[in-house]
């Protein structure tokens, strides 16, 4: 990293300080004395960023795209679950209450923690035996009937 860039009037300088690390910047002009403002990097930063000049943090966006993909495939899986429980299980001999609950609620639980990726809601399936609970009624959508994908 060069110390010094000239841009123009404008000259910045990398120096330290009392306080740390410090860029000056001097605008010079022909008819007055040079101005100079003293700004942290982390202030330039943000300023780049609040104004659209350079992206927050790319591997911040490829770590919450990655979140994003397994929390997706994770409620497609508690649906897959929930699917295979209401239609293949044995409701006539055995009591499955508490695993149907802890399925509708993991559905309900997926479903809001991918709220804001899609449009689209779990599909908590529901038996006659075993009713789904209001917040979990499928919405108008289908769920997608393709696997989502190995992470």
């Amino acid at each position: 990293m060069k110390p010094n860039l000239t841009h123009h009037h404008v000259k910045a300088e990398w120096q330290n300080d009392e306080n740390g690390p410090v860029i000056v910047l001097t605008q010079h002009s022909d008819f007055s004395e040079s101005d100079e403002v003293l700004i942290h990097p982390w202030q330039l930063r943000a300023l780049c960023e609040h104004f659209g000049l350079m992206e927050a943090d790319p591997q911040a966006a490829k770590t919450i795209a990655a979140l994003q993909r397994r929390m997706l495939a994770l409620r497609d899986r508690i649906d897959e679950l929930g699917q295979y429980m209401t239609d293949h299980s044995d409701h006539k001999y055995a009591d499955l209450s508490h695993e149907l609950n802890t399925i509708t609620m993991l559905a309900e639980l997926a479903d809001e923690w991918c709220a804001d990726f899609e449009g689209t809601t779990t599909q908590v399936s529901a038996t006659a035996a075993y009713p789904a609970p209001a917040a979990a009624q499928p919405a108008t959508a289908q769920a997608t009937p393709t696997q989502a994908p190995l992470l």
